[in-house]
């Protein structure tokens, strides 16, 4: 792989790749084009055209993509970045019927494929900073943190690859039963963490209902004895997905 550089007056409606022609990468912002020069890493367009064909998009929006360290400075970065290699693209995806894909799920399909960097940058959860960095990952929520805020968008943002199929289409084939438990916590959200159980069936006796009920807990609410229960069931081995 290598960067490619092209020149914006001349280069502006040729293809980086498929679905992206070079003056959507080019280094504009406020109405400024900050130079002719336009840098694009050939991995980064590779890498996006296998996140957008597992996604199964009908289009991307580039909000940013190549910058010159004066452009990368002038919206808050160190004018070091990935951006001004080449190597970084902030962007929207939109699903086959026009709508927009949420964040977290493209931060989940882009951790599955292998981007360095990744991160939520919209609070409206909808755009996603991707590049190429090699080494440590990193794997952000820029609303929250500029740092790493997780090792696995997964479980920080509570989903599950079942909802990530509906955009991937993919057949999930999960085991019936979750990991079973090692550990000598008996405080049940702890244990559910650790048996791999979705995020978003824990903290509280609501998120829990579902497990619970699918695991012949009736009338869940979370007294000291069903989540004993439960706690057994984990150490069995046989705590049911829901």
């Amino acid at each position: 792989m290598a960067v490619k550089k092209y020149s914006y007056e001349r280069d502006r409606k040729v293809l980086c790749s498929p679905h992206t022609a070079v003056y959507e990468m080019a280094s504009i912002g406020q109405g400024k084009l900050y130079s002719d020069t336009v840098l694009v890493d050939t991995e980064l367009m590779d890498m996006v055209e296998k996140l957008f064909a597992k996604l199964n998009c009908q289009k991307y929006i580039i909000s940013s993509g190549y910058r010159t360290p004066a452009h990368d400075v002038a919206v808050g970065g160190n004018g070091k970045g990935y951006h001004t290699k080449g190597q970084a693209v902030d962007a929207c995806f939109y699903d086959r019927n026009g709508n927009i894909i949420p964040a977290q799920i493209v931060c989940c399909v882009a951790q599955d494929l292998g981007f360095g960097g990744i991160a939520n940058i919209s609070k409206n959860y909808r755009y996603v900073h991707l590049d190429i960095r090699k080494g440590k990952r990193y794997l952000g929520d820029e609303i929250k943190s500029l740092n790493t805020v997780t090792d696995n968008f997964y479980n920080y943002f509570g989903i599950t690859e079942t909802q990530v199929a509906k955009y991937t289409g993919e057949t999930v084939n999960l085991p019936e039963y979750y990991n079973r438990y090692t550990g000598t916590s008996n405080q049940i959200d702890t244990v559910l963490r650790a048996i791999n159980v979705e995020e978003v069936y824990i903290g509280s006796c609501k998120k829990r209902k579902p497990v619970a009920l699918k695991n012949g807990i009736s009338f869940y609410i979370g007294s000291a004895a069903q989540n004993i229960k439960l706690v057994s069931l984990a150490q069995e081995g046989k705590v049911r997905r829901d």
